[in-house]
């Protein structure tokens, strides 16, 4: 695959930490923050692995439970 299809099929992906983002600054940080399901704010929490090079970030809602979502990041 090549070009936009293929930048589409990486930014779709259930880790994709470059996904599209619209909207005004604010409106970015209050999706990114906030519990899509209650609205409360998120509680991050990360693991490091140095051997790997990578960091796991996991937002968690305190309010319902639910685990927002969970991305992996590239140490550089």
């Amino acid at each position: 695959m090549g070009g936009r299809a293929a930048m589409e099929k990486r930014e779709t992906g259930s880790n994709s930490a470059q996904s599209p983002v619209f909207g005004t600054v604010k409106d970015v940080v209050a999706r990114y923050c906030r519990c899509e399901n209650c609205s409360a704010y998120l509680h991050f929490s990360h693991v490091t692995d140095f051997v790997r090079n990578l960091t796991r970030e996991i937002a968690r809602c305190p309010e319902c439970g639910t685990e927002a979502r969970q991305v992996t990041h590239r140490l550089q």
